[in-house]
């Protein structure tokens, strides 16, 4: 029986950011991963939709080439070859983890795992046996699948099937307007395809701001998406070759036909196979793992991180638990990770960004909540750039000037959010952050206007 001081299990974003955290550390480490390095982010989430998102903007461009002085005659678009490309850069980027687990000296087991004592792993199909003195499960989540659904059809799409797709769909209906349902929803149409999202809750990306969903869902329309939200899927008949799907909003029915249809309505965790619940490891009812701050599960030595801990599904999210984790067990004191200051972003058109409360979240936690809005078509780099659609928004404690949470949405949004993220963690007023000096032209300018305005001596509005 090979014997480590961590083991870890699952090599996406948390995983393998952890196992290198711990062979830093002095760590004998190795790692465990049934399929790919990079997990579902490289493979089959964040990378690859990204690549996708870069074509079909570089299709929306051309198509709108007049405004910028040129003409390309007719636009003849390769999903296909999108699509190759998208898999290229995920593989060029799991190379790159392979490299740095050699680089690590991190053994790689190219199987599944699974709990055969508190701190013992049995591997499949070997059946050999690790034994450990920490344990991080980093084994991530799946789609949650919808169960009028049926997934062996295939015009039936869940985020994984929908990156494997080589030709664009005519029409596509997309229940679940989050993140992921958004951004696919941005590829398909920049292809020509005809968009219906549907959305349960009250408004589009439901967990961002309400004045930044307003803006989204209003500017989706105004490019020809047609967006249903307050409403539920009821049933579903599908030939193959065509979906057409029953809703119920308010109280009246109605129908929708399309070619495909995707479900983009979240995540599970992935625990039911590693026998957890054998050796007294805790978990809530729907399957996420229980975790202290710094990542201890119930049972000494074993932690859990990323998506299965429930917290924030999020990469980013899982690798800061990846390195929270691995310091705790190297002996490095840590600071608590605050999920409320942890950034959220969607790449679609326009994009969004967010960190700290909403403004909503703000007043129900009992702050004197003041909000400042600065629009994008009063930005420079915004307007030269050829899209001034957007704002970002700064809620504040009026009573001392704190800043609590800052929301955006148009171009570039995404890049500039990590700066929100660092005033947070340093509690700074909206007073001092007026005082950063930002370069210009840019649109993070837009945050140091945003401040002035919440300081009471606005300069550009």
């Amino acid at each position: 029986m090979a014997n480590y001081d961590v083991i870890v299990i699952g090599g996406g974003p948390g995983g393998y950011v952890a196992a290198i955290k711990a062979a830093l550390g002095g760590k004998k480490t190795a790692l465990v991963e049934k399929e790919h390095l990079g997990g579902v982010c490289l493979n089959w989430g964040c990378i690859p939709t990204k690549s996708l998102l870069r074509n079909a903007e570089i299709v929306r461009d051309l198509s709108e080439g007049e405004k910028f002085g040129f003409s390309v005659g007719e636009i003849k678009t390769d999903y296909a070859t999108a699509q190759k490309r998208s898999r290229e850069v995920s593989a060029r980027l799991v190379k790159g983890i392979e490299y740095l687990m050699k680089k690590n000296k991190i053994t790689v087991y190219k199987e599944s795992a699974r709990f055969s004592g508190k701190l013992e792993l049995s591997l499949a199909p070997s059946g050999e046996k690790l034994n450990a003195k920490n344990i991080i499960i980093a084994t991530g989540s799946k789609p949650f699948a919808l169960p009028m659904l049926d997934y062996s059809m295939p015009n039936v799409l869940d985020s994984k099937k929908a990156l494997q797709v080589t030709k664009a769909p005519k029409s596509i209906i997309i229940v679940g307007a989050g993140a992921i349902g958004m951004e696919f929803a941005t590829v398909f149409r920049s292809y020509g395809a005809q968009v219906h999202i549907v959305e349960m809750l009250p408004r589009v990306l439901p967990n961002e701001d309400a004045e930044i969903s307003a803006l989204v869902e209003k500017e989706f329309r105004k490019k020809g998406f047609d967006v249903h939200v307050g409403t539920k899927l009821t049933s579903v008949e599908n030939d193959g070759k065509t979906v057409k799907a029953q809703f119920e909003k308010d109280g009246k029915t109605f129908a929708l036909e399309s070619e495909c249809i995707l479900a983009a309505t979240g995540v599970r965790p992935n625990t039911e196979e590693l026998n957890l619940k054998s050796f007294g490891i805790k978990m809530d009812r729907r399957g996420y793992i229980e975790v202290d701050a710094n990542m201890r599960t119930s049972v000494p030595g074993v932690y859990a991180i990323g998506d299965v801990t429930g917290k924030l599904a999020l990469a980013h999210t899982a690798s800061a638990q990846g390195m929270q984790a691995a310091g705790h067990i190297c002996g490095k004191r840590t600071e608590p990770l605050n999920y409320n200051n942890i950034p959220k972003c969607t790449y679609a058109v326009p994009e969004v960004a967010s960190a700290g409360l909403t403004e909503a979240k703000a007043k129900e936690e009992g702050y004197q909540v003041g909000t400042a809005v600065f629009p994008l078509s009063a930005n420079g780099k915004a307007i030269s750039y050829g899209d001034d659609t957007g704002f970002v928004k700064l809620v504040y404690d009026k009573k001392y000037g704190q800043l609590l949470g800052a929301h955006m949405t148009g171009v570039h949004v995404t890049e500039m959010v990590w700066g929100i993220v660092g005033y947070l963690g340093m509690e700074m007023t909206v007073e001092e952050m007026a005082e950063v000096v930002h370069p210009h032209p840019t649109v993070s300018e837009a945050i140091m206007e945003a401040a002035h305005m919440a300081s009471g001596e606005p300069i550009h509005i």
